[in-house]
């Protein structure tokens, strides 16, 4: 397969090459109009060509959730990710009984051993339960617990040891062991938290120190306290944020998060059941939830999650301004292949890798094509069931 006249994300900066693909590999990235001829062959002539994405946070899409513990739920989140540019991805479980939890990390772990169309699901996150109820976000405290290595080994066990990122409070009692010992076999993100400098940077320092969703549910930076925040900017070796809208964060907050981290920051949707829904109203354990264009809400008007894939969170970023184009995507392709330990096979446009890329339209970034190792997996120029 040959991808001419485009605009290539190479490194950090965008440049017109062709690019010939073979057996499912970037074989070679060659001059602009280089004139080299194929059988199967893409004009991408105003678009640009940026690695496939990688979600390091999806909850689900289109109604399902990563807990409904069965093909159709994966497959349609999968294939709902695949059109919006998202070639990997990791699938994201809130906290629930530990009945459910037990049928959803096997469930997905089965999945996630077979072939699939959509994108890949090369790992899980344990997005609960052992998080603060203090803090709780759009999660329902009641399953919240403290941390428990036997739940971890147990889940663990069952998805086939797919279990990439593990969420933790790390203020509550009995964290710091739990860290010390299940960063052996995952990453630790800290998150929905209050806990001040001192615990948080202790955090950090005892694992490999994530920070998962920077602007959302962490306490308030201060001169005095800087808390998570401050820790992360101290210690953290990768920070993962969400936006979707302006609403709940301040867009120069935004732009101080891409200033200061641009080097260890993963772009995420966060993207929940409500993705891809028509607005309106949904009932979910026991809230009514309210979605109205690009946000979701509880009754009480706090935001009850995402509702927009990466591709969509990526131009909310854009559209604040001040944050380099190459910059964004990085976020949500180099920098989350190397995090996740990747980056040799997944997340740049380079000879040897697979072939997994996005092309985007050159001005409005919206996803025109979709290439998963060497082969269209869509493309807005045909039909694909």
């Amino acid at each position: 397969m040959l991808i001419i006249n485009g605009k290539l994300l190479l490194e950090d900066v965008f440049d017109y090459h062709d690019l010939r693909i073979e057996d499912g590999k970037i074989a070679e990235i060659l001059p602009f109009r280089s004139g080299c001829q194929d059988s199967e062959m893409y004009d991408a002539q105003g678009s640009i060509v940026i690695p496939g994405m990688i979600d390091l946070e999806v909850h689900g899409a289109l109604g399902y959730d990563m807990s409904d513990a069965c093909d159709e739920a994966y497959d349609t989140i999968s294939n709902y990710l695949i059109r919006h540019g998202v070639t990997s991805f990791i699938g994201a479980i809130d906290s629930f009984d530990e009945s459910v939890l037990e049928e959803a990390y096997t469930a997905a772990g089965e999945w996630m051993s077979r072939e699939h169309k959509g994108a890949d699901m090369i790992g899980l996150q344990m997005r609960g339960p052992f998080l603060n109820p203090e803090v709780p976000g759009a999660q329902n405290p009641k399953y919240f617990r403290k941390p428990d290595p036997a739940l971890y080994n147990k889940l663990q066990k069952l998805s086939g040891g797919k279990i990439k990122i593990v969420n933790v409070s790390p203020e509550l009692e009995g964290a710091t062991p739990f860290m010390r010992e299940v960063s052996k076999t995952a990453t630790i993100a800290l998150s929905n938290s209050n806990a001040d400098y001192d615990t948080a940077r202790m955090g950090y320092t005892w694992t490999n120190g994530w920070c998962g969703d920077l602007l959302w549910d962490m306490p308030n930076f201060s001169v005095q306290e800087p808390g998570m925040i401050g820790a992360a900017i101290d210690g953290a070796s990768c920070v993962t944020i969400r936006f979707d809208n302006d609403r709940f964060v301040h867009p120069a907050m935004l732009r101080m998060v891409y200033r200061n981290f641009w080097e260890r920051l993963c772009l995420v949707s966060g993207m929940t059941a409500f993705t891809g829904l028509p607005s309106g109203s949904y009932e979910i354990e026991d809230h009514l939830v309210t979605k109205k264009n690009d946000s979701v809400t509880f009754e009480d008007g706090r935001d009850a999650g995402s509702c927009l894939a990466l591709d969509s969170c990526q131009q909310a970023v854009l559209g604040m301004g001040s944050v380099p184009i190459p910059v964004v995507f990085r976020s949500a392709t180099r920098t989350a292949a190397e995090m996740l330990g990747v980056y040799d096979e997944i997340g740049s446009i380079t000879p040897g890798k697979r072939a997994d890329l996005a092309i985007l339209d050159l001005h409005t970034h919206g996803v025109q094509a979709v290439i998963k190792n060497g082969v269209f997996v869509y493309n807005e120029r045909k039909n694909y069931d």
